[in-house]
Protein backbone atom coordinates (compact mmCIF):
# COMPACT_ATOMS: atom_id res chain seq x y z
CA UNK A 1 0.00 0.00 0.00
CA UNK A 2 1.34 3.43 -0.92
CA UNK A 3 1.26 6.22 1.67
CA UNK A 4 2.32 9.80 1.08
CA UNK A 5 5.16 11.10 3.25
CA UNK A 6 2.72 13.28 5.21
CA UNK A 7 0.36 10.38 5.91
CA UNK A 8 3.29 8.14 6.85
CA UNK A 9 4.64 10.81 9.22
CA UNK A 10 1.20 11.19 10.79
CA UNK A 11 0.97 7.43 11.28
CA UNK A 12 4.40 7.41 12.94
CA UNK A 13 3.37 10.25 15.25
CA UNK A 14 0.44 8.16 16.52
CA UNK A 15 2.57 5.14 17.46
CA UNK A 16 3.80 4.57 21.02
CA UNK A 17 7.46 5.45 21.52
CA UNK A 18 8.43 1.85 22.30
CA UNK A 19 7.05 0.77 18.93
CA UNK A 20 8.82 3.65 17.19
CA UNK A 21 12.11 2.60 18.77
CA UNK A 22 11.89 -0.59 16.74
CA UNK A 23 12.61 1.64 13.75
CA UNK A 24 16.07 2.13 15.19
CA UNK A 25 16.97 -1.50 14.70
CA UNK A 26 15.10 -2.11 11.47
CA UNK A 27 15.56 1.05 9.42
CA UNK A 28 18.70 2.36 7.85
CA UNK A 29 17.04 5.74 7.18
CA UNK A 30 18.90 8.22 9.42
CA UNK A 31 15.92 10.59 9.63
CA UNK A 32 13.61 7.79 10.85
CA UNK A 33 16.17 6.68 13.44
CA UNK A 34 16.65 10.22 14.77
CA UNK A 35 12.89 10.83 14.87
CA UNK A 36 12.36 7.57 16.77
CA UNK A 37 14.87 8.65 19.42
CA UNK A 38 13.24 12.10 19.67
CA UNK A 39 9.86 10.41 20.17
CA UNK A 40 11.28 8.10 22.84
CA UNK A 41 12.99 11.07 24.56
CA UNK A 42 9.71 12.98 24.57
CA UNK A 43 7.90 9.92 25.98
CA UNK A 44 10.60 9.76 28.71
CA UNK A 45 11.23 6.13 27.71
CA UNK A 46 14.93 5.58 28.42
CA UNK A 47 14.98 1.99 27.13
CA UNK A 48 13.40 2.95 23.78
CA UNK A 49 15.67 6.01 23.61
CA UNK A 50 18.81 3.95 24.23
CA UNK A 51 17.71 1.36 21.64
CA UNK A 52 18.32 3.99 18.96
CA UNK A 53 22.03 4.25 19.79
CA UNK A 54 24.99 2.04 18.92
CA UNK A 55 26.58 0.14 21.81
CA UNK A 56 29.75 2.20 21.40
CA UNK A 57 28.01 5.57 20.93
CA UNK A 58 29.94 8.75 21.60
CA UNK A 59 28.15 11.95 22.67
CA UNK A 60 30.25 15.09 22.64
CA UNK A 61 29.45 18.56 23.98
CA UNK A 62 31.56 20.71 21.67
CA UNK A 63 31.53 23.60 24.17
CA UNK A 64 33.83 21.54 26.39
CA UNK A 65 31.60 22.07 29.44
CA UNK A 66 30.77 18.38 29.80
CA UNK A 67 32.95 15.32 29.35
CA UNK A 68 32.15 13.07 26.38
CA UNK A 69 29.75 10.19 27.00
CA UNK A 70 30.97 6.81 25.73
CA UNK A 71 28.77 3.74 25.42
CA UNK A 72 25.19 2.74 26.13
CA UNK A 73 25.62 2.38 29.90
CA UNK A 74 26.92 5.95 30.18
CA UNK A 75 24.15 7.18 27.86
CA UNK A 76 21.49 5.60 30.09
CA UNK A 77 23.07 7.21 33.16
CA UNK A 78 23.29 10.61 31.48
CA UNK A 79 19.65 10.54 30.38
CA UNK A 80 18.23 8.89 33.53
CA UNK A 81 16.75 12.30 34.44
CA UNK A 82 14.03 11.64 31.82
CA UNK A 83 12.30 9.30 34.27
CA UNK A 84 11.92 12.15 36.77
CA UNK A 85 10.97 15.18 34.69
CA UNK A 86 7.38 16.46 34.38
CA UNK A 87 5.28 14.91 31.61
CA UNK A 88 5.19 18.17 29.66
CA UNK A 89 9.01 18.26 29.36
CA UNK A 90 10.01 17.59 25.76
CA UNK A 91 11.88 18.90 22.76
CA UNK A 92 10.34 20.34 19.64
CA UNK A 93 12.17 20.12 16.35
CA UNK A 94 12.34 23.66 14.96
CA UNK A 95 14.12 22.55 11.81
CA UNK A 96 15.77 19.38 10.53
CA UNK A 97 18.33 18.92 7.76
CA UNK A 98 19.77 15.64 6.55
CA UNK A 99 22.51 14.58 4.18
CA UNK A 100 23.51 10.94 3.94
CA UNK A 101 24.17 9.59 7.44
CA UNK A 102 24.13 13.06 9.06
CA UNK A 103 20.99 14.59 10.56
CA UNK A 104 21.05 18.07 12.11
CA UNK A 105 18.20 19.10 14.40
CA UNK A 106 17.52 22.59 15.69
CA UNK A 107 15.68 21.83 18.92
CA UNK A 108 13.68 23.85 21.45
CA UNK A 109 13.26 22.57 25.01
CA UNK A 110 9.71 22.88 26.36
CA UNK A 111 8.48 22.32 29.91
CA UNK A 112 11.26 23.91 31.93
CA UNK A 113 10.53 26.38 34.75
CA UNK A 114 9.62 29.85 33.43
CA UNK A 115 12.92 31.25 34.71
CA UNK A 116 14.82 28.98 32.28
CA UNK A 117 12.68 29.86 29.27
CA UNK A 118 12.70 27.65 26.19
CA UNK A 119 16.36 27.17 25.31
CA UNK A 120 17.31 26.17 21.79
CA UNK A 121 20.21 24.01 20.69
CA UNK A 122 21.55 22.09 17.74
CA UNK A 123 22.12 18.34 17.75
CA UNK A 124 24.21 16.70 15.02
CA UNK A 125 23.66 12.94 14.63
CA UNK A 126 25.65 10.41 12.63
CA UNK A 127 23.57 7.30 11.93
CA UNK A 128 25.21 4.07 10.71
CA UNK A 129 23.47 0.73 10.20
CA UNK A 130 20.24 1.96 11.80
CA UNK A 131 21.82 3.26 15.03
CA UNK A 132 23.12 6.63 16.18
CA UNK A 133 26.88 6.25 16.30
CA UNK A 134 27.86 9.81 17.20
CA UNK A 135 26.01 12.80 18.61
CA UNK A 136 27.52 16.25 18.83
CA UNK A 137 26.10 19.30 20.59
CA UNK A 138 27.66 22.49 19.17
CA UNK A 139 28.02 25.38 21.63
CA UNK A 140 24.99 27.61 22.03
CA UNK A 141 25.37 31.37 21.65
Amino acid sequence: MFLSKNVAALCLACMPAALLAQTCGHSSDPVQVVQAQVDAYNAHDIAAFAACYADDVTITDLSGKDSPVHGIAALKTTFAFLAKVPKDFHVEIVQRSASGPIVVDHERVIGLPASKGQPEAFAVYEVRQGKIQHLWFPPAK
